[in-house]
Protein backbone atom coordinates (compact mmCIF):
# COMPACT_ATOMS: atom_id res chain seq x y z
CA UNK A 1 0.00 0.00 0.00
CA UNK A 2 2.80 2.41 1.25
CA UNK A 3 4.63 1.53 -2.57
CA UNK A 4 1.49 2.46 -4.31
CA UNK A 5 1.00 5.76 -2.57
CA UNK A 6 4.43 6.56 -3.08
CA UNK A 7 4.51 5.60 -6.70
CA UNK A 8 1.42 8.10 -7.42
CA UNK A 9 3.05 10.96 -5.53
CA UNK A 10 6.34 10.11 -7.38
CA UNK A 11 4.28 10.88 -10.55
CA UNK A 12 1.81 13.63 -9.91
CA UNK A 13 5.18 15.46 -8.46
CA UNK A 14 6.94 14.77 -12.04
CA UNK A 15 3.57 15.29 -14.57
CA UNK A 16 3.41 18.83 -12.12
CA UNK A 17 7.34 19.17 -13.09
CA UNK A 18 6.32 18.64 -16.97
CA UNK A 19 3.54 20.83 -17.04
CA UNK A 20 5.35 23.54 -15.61
CA UNK A 21 7.91 23.49 -18.67
CA UNK A 22 6.64 24.35 -22.37
CA UNK A 23 8.37 23.44 -25.25
CA UNK A 24 10.28 20.78 -23.80
CA UNK A 25 12.50 19.81 -26.48
CA UNK A 26 13.53 21.70 -29.67
CA UNK A 27 15.65 21.24 -33.06
CA UNK A 28 17.50 24.12 -35.09
CA UNK A 29 19.89 24.38 -37.82
CA UNK A 30 21.81 27.15 -38.29
CA UNK A 31 24.13 28.95 -41.19
CA UNK A 32 26.29 32.16 -40.07
CA UNK A 33 29.56 33.37 -40.78
CA UNK A 34 33.12 32.56 -39.06
CA UNK A 35 35.93 35.23 -38.02
CA UNK A 36 38.71 34.22 -37.26
CA UNK A 37 41.57 36.25 -34.74
CA UNK A 38 45.04 36.00 -36.12
CA UNK A 39 47.85 34.18 -33.29
CA UNK A 40 51.86 34.09 -33.60
CA UNK A 41 54.26 32.71 -31.73
CA UNK A 42 57.18 35.22 -31.14
CA UNK A 43 59.73 32.44 -30.12
CA UNK A 44 59.29 30.60 -33.89
CA UNK A 45 58.51 33.55 -35.86
CA UNK A 46 55.04 32.16 -36.97
CA UNK A 47 51.96 33.80 -37.13
CA UNK A 48 48.59 31.99 -38.17
CA UNK A 49 45.56 33.96 -39.88
CA UNK A 50 42.41 31.31 -39.84
CA UNK A 51 39.82 31.82 -42.53
CA UNK A 52 36.95 30.51 -43.15
CA UNK A 53 34.01 30.88 -45.26
CA UNK A 54 31.41 30.10 -43.43
CA UNK A 55 29.53 27.13 -40.99
CA UNK A 56 26.06 25.45 -41.24
CA UNK A 57 25.47 23.17 -37.78
CA UNK A 58 22.43 21.79 -35.81
CA UNK A 59 21.59 21.40 -32.25
CA UNK A 60 19.36 19.49 -29.67
CA UNK A 61 18.17 21.43 -26.71
CA UNK A 62 16.36 19.99 -23.77
CA UNK A 63 14.74 21.85 -21.26
CA UNK A 64 14.92 20.56 -17.56
CA UNK A 65 13.16 23.65 -16.43
CA UNK A 66 11.68 26.96 -17.93
CA UNK A 67 15.18 28.13 -16.48
CA UNK A 68 17.69 25.43 -17.67
CA UNK A 69 18.34 23.44 -20.36
CA UNK A 70 21.01 21.41 -21.87
CA UNK A 71 22.43 21.06 -25.90
CA UNK A 72 24.45 18.92 -27.96
CA UNK A 73 25.32 20.74 -31.39
CA UNK A 74 27.92 19.57 -34.62
CA UNK A 75 28.21 21.84 -36.93
CA UNK A 76 30.58 21.34 -40.31
CA UNK A 77 32.55 24.89 -41.84
CA UNK A 78 35.51 24.87 -45.01
CA UNK A 79 38.62 26.44 -43.38
CA UNK A 80 41.57 27.72 -44.77
CA UNK A 81 45.05 28.57 -42.31
CA UNK A 82 47.24 30.40 -43.49
CA UNK A 83 50.51 30.19 -41.97
CA UNK A 84 53.34 32.67 -42.48
CA UNK A 85 56.90 32.05 -41.34
CA UNK A 86 59.50 34.83 -42.80
CA UNK A 87 59.88 34.57 -46.06
CA UNK A 88 57.48 32.39 -47.35
CA UNK A 89 53.67 31.65 -46.44
CA UNK A 90 52.19 28.33 -45.78
CA UNK A 91 48.37 27.70 -46.81
CA UNK A 92 46.33 24.25 -45.19
CA UNK A 93 43.09 24.03 -46.85
CA UNK A 94 40.46 21.65 -45.48
CA UNK A 95 36.99 21.39 -43.30
CA UNK A 96 36.53 21.65 -39.47
CA UNK A 97 34.24 19.43 -37.58
CA UNK A 98 32.34 20.73 -34.48
CA UNK A 99 30.99 18.91 -31.78
CA UNK A 100 29.82 20.26 -28.44
CA UNK A 101 27.62 20.52 -25.44
CA UNK A 102 26.33 23.32 -23.22
CA UNK A 103 24.25 24.15 -20.18
CA UNK A 104 21.67 26.58 -21.42
CA UNK A 105 20.48 29.54 -19.11
CA UNK A 106 17.17 30.94 -20.18
CA UNK A 107 16.49 34.16 -17.26
CA UNK A 108 12.93 34.81 -18.96
CA UNK A 109 10.77 34.54 -21.16
CA UNK A 110 7.41 34.67 -22.81
CA UNK A 111 5.08 33.76 -25.73
CA UNK A 112 6.96 35.13 -28.47
CA UNK A 113 10.55 36.06 -26.76
CA UNK A 114 12.82 33.85 -25.21
CA UNK A 115 16.17 34.93 -24.66
CA UNK A 116 18.89 32.77 -23.55
CA UNK A 117 23.13 32.26 -22.57
CA UNK A 118 25.13 29.16 -22.67
CA UNK A 119 28.44 28.04 -22.13
CA UNK A 120 29.93 24.28 -22.27
CA UNK A 121 32.96 22.82 -24.33
CA UNK A 122 33.75 20.17 -27.32
CA UNK A 123 36.03 19.62 -29.52
CA UNK A 124 37.23 20.79 -33.37
CA UNK A 125 38.40 18.17 -35.94
CA UNK A 126 40.49 19.69 -38.48
CA UNK A 127 40.65 17.46 -41.77
CA UNK A 128 43.20 18.12 -44.43
CA UNK A 129 42.63 19.55 -47.77
CA UNK A 130 45.06 21.10 -50.82
CA UNK A 131 48.24 22.48 -49.09
CA UNK A 132 50.55 25.39 -50.83
CA UNK A 133 53.91 26.93 -50.21
CA UNK A 134 53.81 30.84 -52.05
CA UNK A 135 50.95 29.54 -53.56
CA UNK A 136 52.42 26.70 -54.91
CA UNK A 137 50.79 22.99 -54.45
CA UNK A 138 53.20 21.07 -51.87
CA UNK A 139 52.54 18.22 -49.64
CA UNK A 140 53.87 19.58 -46.60
CA UNK A 141 52.88 16.10 -44.98
CA UNK A 142 49.81 17.84 -42.97
CA UNK A 143 47.55 15.70 -41.20
CA UNK A 144 44.35 15.36 -39.15
CA UNK A 145 44.52 16.97 -36.13
CA UNK A 146 41.61 17.27 -33.17
CA UNK A 147 41.97 20.45 -30.41
CA UNK A 148 39.72 20.92 -27.82
CA UNK A 149 37.38 24.03 -27.39
CA UNK A 150 35.56 26.33 -25.13
CA UNK A 151 32.39 27.10 -26.63
CA UNK A 152 30.07 30.35 -24.91
CA UNK A 153 27.80 32.64 -26.37
CA UNK A 154 23.81 34.02 -25.97
CA UNK A 155 21.08 34.99 -28.36
CA UNK A 156 17.34 34.31 -28.50
CA UNK A 157 14.46 32.47 -30.07
CA UNK A 158 11.28 34.45 -31.64
CA UNK A 159 8.46 32.29 -32.04
CA UNK A 160 7.06 32.96 -35.63
CA UNK A 161 4.10 30.44 -35.44
CA UNK A 162 2.95 27.42 -33.48
CA UNK A 163 6.07 25.21 -32.93
CA UNK A 164 8.29 26.68 -35.03
CA UNK A 165 10.52 30.12 -34.02
CA UNK A 166 13.99 32.18 -35.37
CA UNK A 167 16.87 31.61 -33.50
CA UNK A 168 19.63 34.69 -33.85
CA UNK A 169 23.06 33.86 -31.64
CA UNK A 170 26.55 34.73 -31.39
CA UNK A 171 28.97 31.71 -30.72
CA UNK A 172 32.39 32.07 -29.44
CA UNK A 173 34.75 29.18 -29.37
CA UNK A 174 38.34 29.45 -27.73
CA UNK A 175 40.90 26.59 -28.95
CA UNK A 176 44.70 25.44 -29.67
CA UNK A 177 45.50 26.85 -32.90
CA UNK A 178 45.98 23.61 -34.95
CA UNK A 179 49.93 23.00 -36.57
CA UNK A 180 48.89 19.84 -38.60
CA UNK A 181 51.50 17.75 -37.24
CA UNK A 182 53.96 19.79 -39.38
CA UNK A 183 56.73 21.15 -36.60
CA UNK A 184 57.78 24.51 -38.79
CA UNK A 185 53.97 25.44 -38.35
CA UNK A 186 53.59 24.52 -34.38
CA UNK A 187 52.41 27.24 -32.77
CA UNK A 188 51.59 27.24 -29.25
CA UNK A 189 48.21 29.93 -29.07
CA UNK A 190 44.97 29.90 -28.17
CA UNK A 191 43.04 30.63 -30.91
CA UNK A 192 39.12 32.17 -31.04
CA UNK A 193 36.27 31.98 -33.88
CA UNK A 194 33.16 34.10 -33.76
CA UNK A 195 30.09 32.60 -35.25
CA UNK A 196 27.10 35.05 -35.55
CA UNK A 197 24.38 32.82 -36.65
CA UNK A 198 20.48 32.45 -37.80
CA UNK A 199 18.56 29.46 -37.78
CA UNK A 200 15.18 27.80 -38.20
CA UNK A 201 13.76 26.44 -34.41
CA UNK A 202 11.32 23.09 -34.12
CA UNK A 203 9.82 23.14 -30.47
CA UNK A 204 7.76 20.07 -29.22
Amino acid sequence: MRTTVLAIVIGMFALAASAQVQDRLDFSISGGAIFGKTVSQPTSAVSLAPHFSGAVFGTVRYHLTDLQAVEINIGHENSSQLFTKSPDTFRISGTVLEYSGAYVLTPMRDHRLQPFIFAGGGGLRWSVGNQYIDQVSVNLGAVKQNSLAFLYGGGADYRLWRSLALRLQYRGLIYRAPDFGVSSLFISAKDHMAEPAAGLVLKF
